[in-house]
């Protein structure tokens, strides 16, 4: 008991270990894209990214369990809340839980990283936000590099070619396996970065902004796209957000209206220039806007929901049939949005799972943002409301294995610089806890 309680002391400080865990957070998109890299050029990437993440939330866990006792048994509350469903159909079906356990892994992920950042700022809230920084910077510095070799020709298109589209090789996104992925994780550096500079560097800011939209033009996905517009014309706009009353706030918003207006009215001109517009054009014609929107998530989600109302029990399905349970019938087992797939996966609780991390994430920087006037929370509100929406209708957000580090990182950064720096404008205090 001696020796555990010296170890545990040992680890209410920065240690060797922290800064190897936030030195491999700074190169994981480095290691994803050498996964993708070995899955172009020999079929096979010999799980090195799973290992590799698998190895940071085995050592973030490691130092969890000696800090915060009580955060870290919150992840095997999650997997109890998850796995009934799953766990019968594979006493039904046989077969391997591995695929749902490893989801399940990633739907916890965002929340270690979290609390693993949370637990290094009540050592170092200096140290703890500067690491983050520096992770932000390398990561985004590797996705530019991935885009310049998309940009040359190496790696994968976004789109598989399509004998109605003129233009074979629509999009690129270098050498990283999925498009939709990379653009929420573009989102989430993007808005780390822009908020940052333009508080301390008009110039970088500009620079920022100028390689977001290249890239996410260069990727021609819609959340990406659109989502980094977004960030790029509201994000100077959080200082004065936050100042005004009801009435200058009408006013804005009917200004940003006649800009969203302008923007569309022009979009079939910038659509065509990227090379996304014939595309489009095609997908409204078969489907008409809701097509275009959902690219067939709707009707991948009717079959899956037929599929499981014909093979599996209502008492089955509100606990979950997991993907080893829609896997066994259907070959196209997500429908790509995120509060459906987990209801069909894991039920009601993995409905309510969805709804409690956004909910708490957006929650968290509302209070923030009336208790301190934080422009970062201010940001983070209008960045989960934007992964909240690709969610819904694009889908691996939550279950991405690209996304959890930064996400749970700049969700943990609002509560860590508010601490620090601001003093609260009502009398109540907020902890870091």
């Amino acid at each position: 008991m001696a020796a555990l309680m010296r170890l545990s002391a040992c680890f209410q400080q920065v240690l060797p270990l922290d800064k190897l865990i936030l030195l491999l957070c700074s190169c994981y998109l480095l290691i994803d894209a050498c996964n993708g890299f070995l899955l172009n050029q020999f079929g096979r990437s010999f799980g090195l990214s799973a290992l590799y993440k698998l190895l940071i939330l085995t050592l973030m866990l490691t130092c969890l369990s000696l800090r915060t006792a009580k955060a870290f048994l919150l992840f095997p509350a999650l997997f109890v809340l998850l796995v009934p469903g799953p766990f019968y159909s594979w006493l039904q079906l046989g077969g391997s839980l591995a695929a749902d356990m490893g989801l399940m892994l990633k739907l916890i992920s965002p929340f270690i990283a979290f609390y693993y950042l949370l637990s290094l700022a009540q050592l170092d809230k200096a140290f703890a936000l500067q690491s983050m920084h520096r992770v932000f910077i390398v990561n985004y510095l590797i996705i530019l590099v991935n885009f310049v070799f998309g940009a040359l020709g190496y790696g994968y298109t976004s789109y598989l070619p399509q004998a109605h589209l003129t233009q074979v090789d629509l999009g690129s996104k270098g050498f990283f396996n999925a498009a939709n992925e990379l653009s929420v994780v573009l989102l989430v550096l993007s808005a780390w970065l822009l908020q940052y500079y333009w508080r301390q560097q008009k110039l970088i800011f500009l620079a920022v902004a100028a390689s977001s939209l290249w890239c996410a033009s260069l990727m021609l996905t819609k959340t990406g796209l659109l989502g980094t517009i977004i960030l790029v014309l509201l994000i100077p706009l959080m200082p004065v957000l936050l100042r005004l009353n009801w009435s200058r706030l009408a006013l804005l918003i009917l200004l940003l209206m006649v800009t969203v207006s302008i923007l569309i009215w022009q979009a079939p001109l910038l659509l065509t220039h990227l090379g996304l517009a014939e595309k489009l054009q095609h997908i409204y014609q078969q489907q008409g806007l809701l097509g275009v929107l959902l690219s067939n998530r709707d009707k991948y989600a009717a079959e899956i929901w037929q599929m499981a109302s014909f093979y599996y029990s209502d008492s089955h399905r509100f606990f979950g049939i997991g993907l080893i349970g829609v896997s066994e019938h259907l070959w196209k087992y997500w429908a790509e949005s995120d509060p459906f797939d987990l209801l069909i996966f894991y039920g009601v609780a993995g409905l309510m799972f969805f709804l409690w991390i956004f909910t708490g994430f957006i929650a968290q920087n509302l209070k923030l943002c009336r208790l301190f006037s934080s422009e970062l929370a201010a940001t983070l509100v209008l960045l989960n409301l934007l992964l909240l929406f690709v969610s819904c209708i694009a889908g691996h957000v939550i279950s991405s294995g690209m996304l959890w580090p930064v996400w749970g990182f700049i969700n943990a950064a609002a509560l860590i610089h508010c601490s620090a720096d601001n003093k609260p404008k009502q009398a109540e205090p907020l902890h870091v806890t």
